[in-house]
């Protein structure tokens, strides 16, 4: 009878998760750390908010320092107090 080169199976499979969970560890803290010098998340995030805050302040997808001119409160009004004029 011939003797299994590798007897015991179950040691093979741990191994091989423990060195599988060792490599996507290193990828993940790699990534992660290269997400945080580019500075993802914050470009994601700031990058729509000027246009947002635009419209919540002057209601004009804009941005908020080219909104504030085009505001309906900023238009010159030529309205005359006799409708009939």
């Amino acid at each position: 009878m011939k003797k299994s080169l590798v007897a015991n199976r179950k040691g093979q499979f741990v191994i091989e998760a423990v060195l599988l969970m060792i490599v996507m560890l290193g990828i993940f803290m790699a990534s992660m750390s290269q997400l945080r010098e580019s500075k993802f998340l914050a470009k994601m995030i700031t990058g729509p908010w000027d246009k947002v805050a635009g419209m919540m302040e002057s209601g004009v997808w804009l941005s908020a320092k080219d909104a504030r001119q085009k505001h309906p409160n900023q238009k010159d009004r030529s309205i005359s107090l006799n409708p009939n004029e």
